[in-house]
């Protein structure tokens, strides 16, 4: 059997670990000077806990923005909480790694773009897989070798 090196899943892997990074620096550091962070994800997947209200206005994705109104950011193996001020309250999110879509500073000219991948959904045992960070990646489709 002949394996090779799949160089898109190492990016994929790296690139979702920066984004990781990132938001336990900002947990325990804060932000600094005009920093700002962007985090675009899909409602979609069933581990986002978000309020009802927050649901019905965004169907299918929806962006947060970390910079003023925001405290009590904790980061798990899968995904991040955060508390965010809305106009009509304060409401506490859950947003696993595997349905974000982007995470991005402008104040940076940072971003990177993922593809929404619900590999860590509990399978019908309820276990998770033993490669939760598997299949969350980033779009790098552009650098494959043409077949």
């Amino acid at each position: 059997m002949s394996r090779k090196l799949d160089y898109l899943i190492f990016l994929r892997r790296a690139s979702l670990n920066v984004a990781k990074e990132i938001l336990a620096q900002v947990a325990e550091e804060g932000l600094f000077k005009k920093q700002h962070l962007y985090i675009t994800f899909s409602l979609q997947h069933p581990s986002v806990k978000i309020s009802s209200i927050l649901r019905e206005e965004f169907k299918d994705e929806m962006t947060i923005v970390l910079q003023h109104e925001f405290w009590d950011l904790k980061i798990d193996d899968y995904g991040f909480s955060v508390n965010l001020a809305f106009e009509h309250s304060n409401e506490t999110l859950y947003v696993p790694f595997s349905s974000m879509k982007s995470i991005s500073d402008p104040s940076e000219d940072f971003c990177l773009n993922f593809v929404p991948n619900f590999s860590d959904v509990k399978s019908e045992q309820g276990d998770f897989p033993t490669s939760p960070t598997k299949g969350k990646i980033i779009s790098f489709d552009t650098l494959k070798k043409e077949k």
